[in-house]
């Protein structure tokens, strides 16, 4: 059981976080020739993943797993999209730089 906040004050961070995920990875993804046509689906698919991690699993600085971000490129690979492993590696490194961060500054901490 995650050790976050109980409340709809996580559930809005926990959204908030998830939507800049989703514009991140459709911005920087975009960019790429690989993902064609799939784009929104391989987007998709990374942010429900991260979402459900959010949700269930992600207990605070510290927590970050690197799980939720292999099931991402097996999901993608597994459904024949392309582009797996570059939008798993995308996906964490922007979690890797922002998710315990913002929720320091969510939760009032000091983020140094």
């Amino acid at each position: 059981m995650p050790v976050l906040k109980a409340g709809l004050c996580c559930v809005t961070w926990i959204s908030q976080e998830t939507e800049r995920f989703r514009s991140h990875l459709l911005t920087k993804l975009s960019k790429k020739d690989l993902f064609g046509d799939s784009i929104d689906e391989v987007v998709g698919i990374c942010t429900e993943i991260f979402s459900t991690f959010l949700h269930s699993e992600y207990g605070g600085p510290g927590t970050l797993l690197v799980i939720p971000f292999i099931d991402m490129a097996d999901t993608i690979n597994e459904r024949g999209l392309p582009g797996g492993p570059q939008a798993a590696r995308t996906a964490v490194k922007w979690a890797q730089r922002h998710v315990d961060k913002d929720w320091k500054e969510w939760n009032g901490e000091d983020s140094s």
